[in-house]
């Protein structure tokens, strides 16, 4: 029996190197149906060379419709993905499930949420959505550790106007732009939850000096401090006072965060989510903070839950942490910005560095507020109680900060906490 030409194929064997992929259960489909696969197509290959787990959803069989036999090659090909230990990309271009087939149709939906769900936390999961992504399928996508959108590509429940593509790890202009996307994010992922990410080559000396103020924002920390100054953002469509990704930091690659101004709900949503997946897989974190607080604009209820679910992500994470201050830290965004109290392994603080309870402006206004005369200012009583209350000196005599560290030397200590923390991720140099 000869296979069908198709663009699931054709798709699967441009994404990996050249003539790597190999087919799995391509013969597997419904009686009776001699000249269809299914909607799916299955197999593995090499991606840069290492081996990668794919399947690609067929929109000219069947519309990409879910059926039981469809689900079972998907299965079958985790099965394997998980017993080698090698991540998996999923394709999504499907129209729903095989209405007629009734009950058992909905069965497929839930061995794939079911399969998907179990291998959360083992292997490193991407879905790349190119097509239609609907209804239940778009909460199998959504279970993935990160999900790549390309331009024109529908994914929702219910509602077709939502914008789906705010919520995506990454988004793409075309199928050849997400395909270069999934890779570089493949670049910095381990192949399971038993090994480590491997280390890149960038040349970039780890003992550079960097060019950075002595209170600096968290985004120019970020691009001072990492390799070659690369770094790959992910979830940069919502809640950008919270920047999150991937980069190499003395040829390692770690998880980065870098949080500027008040923090969101969803922001800490974000946080919580690359906690989860940093943990998940032994990646070391790197956080860079300048917060000045939380965004209580909105529900506060969902801030407290966001928050809640923040700190005990922190609190649980055993991954190596190292916490950098680069400028403010006041008040909530001292504790949830990485603090010591919380589990991290290493808390730096540039000198400039303020770090208090409320910021200046409230605590004179609370405490202070009967210095002010017609000789003294409000400033000045602010810059008084700055120098003397909200200094990293005074949080580091307490211990909440471990060293203050000149800027220059910013890139150069965060690298040697990470190398002293490797034994920690269970990695060895």
């Amino acid at each position: 029996m000869k296979k069908t030409v198709s663009a699931a194929r054709e798709r699967l064997s441009s994404f990996f190197d050249a003539a790597t992929f190999v087919e799995l259960g391509a013969y597997i489909r419904r009686p009776g149906n001699e000249n269809e696969n299914e909607g799916v197509v299955c197999g593995y290959g090499a991606v840069g060379g290492r081996l990668v787990f794919a399947f690609a959803q067929d929109e000219s069989a069947m519309k990409g419709a879910v059926d039981g036999r469809h689900a079972e090659k998907i299965a079958m090909l985790y099965e394997k993905a998980v017993s080698v230990g090698a991540p998996v990309v999923g394709m999504f271009d499907s129209a729903g499930a095989v209405v007629f087939d009734g009950a058992a149709a909905l069965s497929g939906y839930g061995v794939l949420l079911d399969t998907v769900a179990s291998a959360a936390g083992v292997v490193p999961q991407i879905a790349l959505v190119h097509g239609k992504c609907v209804g239940t399928m778009a909460a199998i996508a959504s279970l993935f550790d990160f999900t790549v959108v390309t331009e024109g590509a529908s994914l929702y429940v219910a509602n077709e106007e939502s914008n789906a593509a705010k919520a995506a790890a990454l988004t793409a202009a075309n199928e050849a732009d997400a395909f270069g996307k999934v890779k570089t994010l493949l670049s910095y992922l381990p192949d399971d939850n038993c090994s480590a990410a491997e280390a890149a080559v960038t040349g970039d000396d780890p003992n550079r000096a960097v060019a950075l103020g002595a209170k600096a924002t968290a985004e120019a920390a970020l691009a001072a401090v990492v390799d070659s100054g690369l770094f790959l953002e992910v979830y940069g469509g919502y809640a950008t006072e919270a920047k999150i990704g991937f980069a190499t930091l003395g040829d390692q690659p770690c998880v980065i965060a870098a949080v500027d101004g008040k923090l969101s709900a969803k922001g800490a949503k974000k946080l919580t989510k690359m906690i989860r997946f940093a943990d998940a897989y032994s990646m070391s974190l790197v956080t860079l903070v300048n917060c000045s607080g939380v965004d209580t604009n909105g529900c506060d209820v969902k801030l407290a839950k966001a928050l809640a679910k923040l700190a005990r992500a922190q609190s649980e994470s055993e991954s190596a942490r190292v916490t950098v201050i680069v400028g403010e830290a006041v008040g909530a965004g001292f504790i949830f910005g990485g603090s010591k109290a919380l589990g991290a392994d290493v808390v730096f603080a540039l000198p400039e560095a303020e770090i208090a309870a409320l910021p200046a402006s409230t605590a004179v206004a609370f405490l202070e507020n009967d210095r002010i005369t017609s000789t003294t200012d409000r400033a000045t009583v602010e810059k008084e109680w700055r120098e003397k209350n909200a200094t990293a000196l005074a949080a580091a005599s307490v211990g909440a900060v471990d060293d203050i560290i000149d800027p220059a030397e910013l890139r150069a200590r965060i690298i040697a906490a990470l190398y002293m923390l490797e034994g920690k991720n269970g990695r060895i140099l």
